[in-house]
This record gives structure tokens, sequence and C-alpha cells, in this order.
């Protein structure tokens, strides 16, 4: 019941819309709206998903989305609304602080001594893409990164696979994200 509400109110948010005009909705709300939902499928929230990797992805890099700003109810009948921004500190958006933004590089390649070796990074970091932490480092490892690794929000999420032939390198990025049921989600690794 609840996915469908949310899907009802992405409807209407979209609309207003319609392709050759400009948009009707301010991307950052539908990005809200959409991840909220876990972003269900819709024109709508594919272009909230796009826009949102293609702002983590870089360079530069930036938040997945920014202030959303809205039509404001008038404060009297007949008087027009004002526009007003979504307060996210209140306890009913708690979900959206879960959000982690996760960074992978690695590389295979062959040494000195022709011997296979693996070197990879992953960094964490918070909504605002700052804040940022190394969660593991290795270099020159004589075995290739993990299949997974457990996130802040006790996730288990895939790594990028590394068992490719020859040398290569890689590098990646995720977003985790919570619905506005609590549930943790995640994007699926983008390369860049």
């Amino acid at each position: 019941m609840k996915k469908l509400m949310m899907t009802v109110a992405i409807g209407s948010v979209a609309a207003f819309g319609s392709s050759g005009q400009a948009l009707a909705y301010d991307i950052d709300c539908a990005i809200i709206l959409c991840m909220a939902g876990g972003f269900p499928p819709s024109p709508v929230c594919s272009h909230a998903y796009q826009t949102m990797i293609q702002r983590i992805t870089p360079i530069p890099v930036l938040p997945p989305f920014g202030v959303c700003t809205f039509a404001a109810a008038p404060t009297s009948p007949g008087t027009p609304g004002l526009e007003s921004e979504l307060d996210t500190s209140l306890p009913e958006y708690a979900w959206l602080h879960r959000i982690q933004i996760h960074w992978f590089e690695g590389r295979a390649f062959e040494d000195r001594n022709g011997d296979r070796r693996w070197s990879w990074s992953f960094r964490s970091c918070d909504p605002e893409n700052s804040g940022c932490r190394n969660i593991i480092f290795e270099n020159r490892s004589a075995t290739p990164w993990p299949n997974a690794f457990l996130s802040d929000n006790d996730q288990v999420v895939p790594y990028p696979d590394p068992h490719k032939p020859g040398n290569f390198a890689h590098r990646a990025v995720m977003i985790e994200f919570g619905n506005y049921e609590g549930d943790i989600e995640h994007s699926e690794w983008i390369s860049y």
C-alpha cells in the first residue's frame, strides 16, 4: 500500500510535464521522492536516478541531491503560495541521512617476478561527498579483493569482479540509500 501511495505521489509530480517542455518538477524533490519509494519504474524516477548518478560520478563530484524547493500552501485564501525548502532535518526524513557514497579503485598486474598482484582502495563518503574515510587500502596483495564488504549501514555490498584476465584497472562509484520504510538499498557500481 505504501509503495502504491509513493507511486501515485511521484506520478502526480510528473503529471504536469511533457517532453519538449521544461520540467514541471524540481529534480531534487523528484530524487528524494523516488528514493523514498526505492526508485519505482517510471519516467520521472528513471530521470531522477540518472541525474543522481551523474552528480556522484566525477568530475566534479556533487552531492546526490540538492535543496528540494516546492510551492508552499498560501497563508490565506486567495493569495499565492510562496516557494519553500523541504526541511530534511525533521525526524520523518531521517532515512535521507543514511546515504553513503562508496568509491572503489582497483587494479591487477604482474610484478617484476611475474606474480599476479592486486591493489585496491575503498572509500565511503557522506551525502555531501565530504567526510570521506578510507575503509580499506591494499597495495600489491597476493590475493584479489574480496567479493563483498559490509557497509556502515550493515549491508553486504558486492565489490566489482576482480577476476578479469590480464592487467587491468577499474574505478567505480555506487550510492547506498535508505527508503521511507528504513530499508537500505544500493545502486550498481558505475564505472567511470
